[in-house]
């Protein structure tokens, strides 16, 4: 199992660090993305508090998420109509550190669905629902940890720098649990504080 962490640890540290060399050369995220698929890619940081189950056990997480959007439109003509990537489908391999109970950590790879809107010239808000797999090194009475599924809803706002590139500040509900898989199955909610910074194609 610890090989297994560190290998996915590191494919993380690629993605993001890609991610990064991206943002810093916009030109080279211009060409990998010459088919026009990809409509954003950004870098996360999260923190925030939660419980587990319904015995209201405090849980403090901070997460690091590299975020890629692709354009649903592009993948899927005929049921989503041109919008200029305000639809998309995206992508997010993530690593989390756990600050209460101490010690723990987490990651997994979300996927999911946001919808981007105008605002006013310089802000856009967005809207987001997703899951994925999630594993948690975290086991209690209350919650079994190793893999489970990771839902989220969120929104928030774009607040643009420059015309493709923008700071995200948003929040986000987190629901942990592996849909009685395996037991005990209480589930670990989180409400999180969401600060980012995306590029737009």
């Amino acid at each position: 199992m610890r090989r297994l962490f560190l290998f996915l640890v590191n494919i993380l540290s690629v993605l993001v660090l890609a991610s990064v060399f991206c943002i810093i050369k916009p030109e080279f995220s211009t060409a990998a993305n010459k088919n026009g698929y990809i409509a954003e890619q950004g870098l996360i940081v999260s923190y925030g508090n939660g419980f587990v189950g319904e015995s209201h056990r405090s849980y403090r997480v901070a997460s690091f998420i590299y975020h890629i959007g692709f354009k649903a439109h592009s993948i899927f003509p005929s049921l989503v109509p041109p919008n200029n990537g305000r639809f998309t489908l995206y992508l997010e391999p993530q690593y989390d550190t756990v600050t209460r109970p101490s010690g723990n950590y987490e990651f997994g790879l979300g996927f999911g669905l946001e919808y981007r809107f105008k605002i006013i010239k310089r802000i856009d808000g967005y809207m987001l629902a997703g899951s994925g797999l999630h594993y948690i090194s975290f086991d209690s009475s209350k919650q079994s940890g190793g893999f489970n599924f990771n839902d989220n809803l969120g929104c928030g706002l774009y607040l643009f720098t420059s015309k493709h590139s923008a700071v995200n500040l948003g929040f986000r509900f987190r629901h942990i649990s592996n849909a009685d898989l395996n037991m005990p199955n209480e589930g670990i909610n989180s409400y999180l504080f969401v600060l980012g910074y995306s590029r737009f194609f």
